[in-house]
Parts: C-alpha cells; sequence; structure tokens
C-alpha cells in the first residue's frame, strides 16, 4: 500500500506490517480477548472482534502479533489454470511465504468455509518459521491435524476442498476484510481461546492499559458476586462499589484506576 494511498486516512491506520513493540505485546498477551473486546467497544470502535471462526486448538490459541494480511477474491479459471501448469507464480505461496517471523497472517476471502486455505504443510511452514498465529475466514484441510499441533489458528473448521475451487489470493500487505472486521496492515491481532480480536495500532496502548485496569476490576466484583452480592450496582459498579474496590485496591497495593 503506497503512502499516496494511505494518505487520506492519516494517523488513524497503519499501512505496512510493522513489528509490535515487545513490552505492548507482552502486556496484551496478558490480557482475556472478551476485555479487550469491551474495551475497544467503550471506545465506539465495536465490529473489532472476529464473530464465527473459532480456535481449531483451544490450547495453543494465546497469541499476539502485528497483521501480515492476505487477500482473496473469486477465482477466475484462466488464471487457476495458468498456475497450475507453472505458466504464472501462486499468489498463495508467495504471500504466505513472505510473512514475517511474529507476524499474524490473516486471510480474508469474503468468507469462504467451504474451502480450505491451507493444510497441515502450510501450517507447519508457517509454525516452523515463527510465525505468531493465523486468522481467516475460510476452512483448513487436515483440520484434526493441525488441532493438535501447538501452534493457533482460527479457522471456520473443516473443508478438505482445495480453495481453488472457490477463490484465488491475489495480493497482500494490503487492507483486507475478514467477518465484518476491517484489518490493515500491521494492526495488532491478540487471540485467545475465546477467538481473536484486532487493535488498531494508534489506540493499542491506550486499550491494553484499560484492559489491564478493568481486569482488575473484575477480579474484585467476582469476589462480591461469589459472596452473595446481587448483579444490579454490582455489575457494573454504582459508586458505593467503586469505592469498596478503591479501598480493596489500596489494601492490597494495587494502583488506583484512573477516575
Amino acid at each position: 500500500m503506497t503512502n499516496e494511498k494511505a494518505a487520506p486516512l492519516g494517523k488513524l491506520v497503519s499501512t505496512t506490517y510493522t513489528a509490535v513493540p515487545e513490552a505492548l505485546r507482552t502486556k496484551l498477551l496478558s490480557i482475556a480477548v472478551p476485555t479487550l473486546s469491551a474495551e475497544l467497544f467503550k471506545k465506539g470502535l465495536q465490529s473489532r472482534f472476529f464473530v464465527g471462526i473459532r480456535p481449531l486448538n483451544p490450547n495453543a490459541a494465546r497469541f499476539c502479533g502485528a497483521a501480515w494480511t492476505i487477500r482473496a477474491i473469486p477465482v477466475r479459471e484462466d488464471l487457476r489454470a495458468a498456475i497450475s501448469k507453472g505458466e504464472i507464480p501462486s499468489r498463495n505461496r508467495l504471500a504466505f511465504d513472505a510473512a514475517p517471523p511474529g507476524s499474524v497472517v490473516v486471510c480474508g476471502t469474503c468468507g469462504n468455509p467451504q474451502v480450505a486455505l491451507m493444510g497441515d504443510i502450510i501450517t507447519t511452514s508457517l509454525m516452523t518459521k515463527g510465525i505468531a498465529g493465523v486468522v481467516l475466514d475460510t476452512g483448513v484441510s487436515d483440520a484434526h491435524f493441525i488441532g493438535s499441533m501447538p501452534f493457533p489458528v482460527i479457522a471456520a473448521g473443516s473443508a478438505p476442498i482445495s480453495s481453488f475451487a472457490k477463490i484465488m489470493v491475489i495480493d497482500h500487505d494490503t487492507p483486507i476484510g475478514l467477518q465484518g472486521v476491517a484489518v490493515f496492515p500491521g494492526d495488532i491481532i491478540v487471540g485467545d481461546p475465546n477467538g481473536a480480536v484486532c487493535i488498531p495500532r494508534y489506540i493499542a496502548d491506550e486499550i491494553a492499559d484499560a484492559a489491564l485496569e478493568e481486569e482488575k476490576l473484575e477480579v474484585f466484583l467476582l469476589e462480591r458476586i461469589n459472596a452473595g452480592a446481587p448483579i444490579d450496582g454490582t455489575y457494573p459498579p454504582n459508586a458505593a462499589v467503586l469505592e469498596e474496590y478503591h479501598a480493596w485496591c489500596a489494601s492490597r497495593n494495587r494502583k488506583l484506576p484512573n477516575g
């Protein structure tokens, strides 16, 4: 994506892949995806969670990295034939091979769960080169095998049918749409067993700090709920409950939340 194309969107979007600073990555990895999604919602960003796709291995679902985007469009049969004959390069293989170590590969195909954009071989290649995780709106081939790998893949499920039946990769490191989420290259993707969320880079530090404070608050609220407190007034907390929370924080040498 050229600077000329990106200019009208200004600082609100990242225009190319850039790795996530380690301190921010560590912070985001400590926060649950639903908490991050809730904090984004408070900021008016209501379409940041990838609905309708799920981790293939919930025991290997925690990841964070910058988005390496791959875009696919409906297949054109003559181009498919030329790729199969080796007359022109396969852009899907080139796009996967170009993904930087530490990135999250995010593939937008306008939703094609009935085909597989990758299987065990591509997944093994990505894991071996140090990719942080994969999010895609297609299925995968070899889903049972991929689901046993110590590597995060969030997808639509099992679909052992070649993606060439429906789609073809046309570009990478460019803005894409995936499950109703706009993803720009370099956006920060965080995943856990709940799924994955896309955080615009410019607001990531602010969201992380707010989410950490929210998780502290929720520890306190769960203690109250477990002790028999009613939901009304406790969640969300009213002024009296917040005052109790401040005292609870002080008694445990916890940092008080802003406000």
